[in-house]
């Protein structure tokens, strides 16, 4: 049997493991680039197998709907001092090797 409690608590993993902190899921924020799909034990704590966090499934469903209110709503082009640079690295799929960065401006719609 795999001891989750010392997996979600290992200080080596998560620094201040006993607080609870979702900004350590958020790059942006300092946190860690964790795939969700994947079997990363870092998302132990959101649990495994049947007794997995009932609301994974459907924020992975419903992030489809979140991209298309945000393609109707805004117009999307290129950060004017940073070109689009298409390069990619293989990881255990082909990411671009530079993330996407954009420009939304706001569209008006009704």
């Amino acid at each position: 049997m795999v001891n989750m409690w010392a997996i979600t608590h290992d200080d080596t993993i998560w620094s201040n493991p006993e607080k609870f902190d979702p900004a350590r899921f958020m790059v942006s924020e300092g946190g860690v680039d964790v795939d969700v799909r994947g079997g990363d034990l870092k998302l132990a704590p959101f649990g495994a197998g049947r007794r997995v966090c009932p609301g994974k499934n459907l924020g992975l469903v419903t992030v489809s709907l979140w991209i298309a209110r945000l393609v109707q709503r805004f117009e999307w082009g290129p950060v004017e001092s940073d070109p689009i640079d298409l390069s990619e690295v293989l990881k255990l799929s082909l990411e671009m090797k530079k993330p996407l960065a954009a420009v939304a401006t706001a569209r008006n719609c009704v």
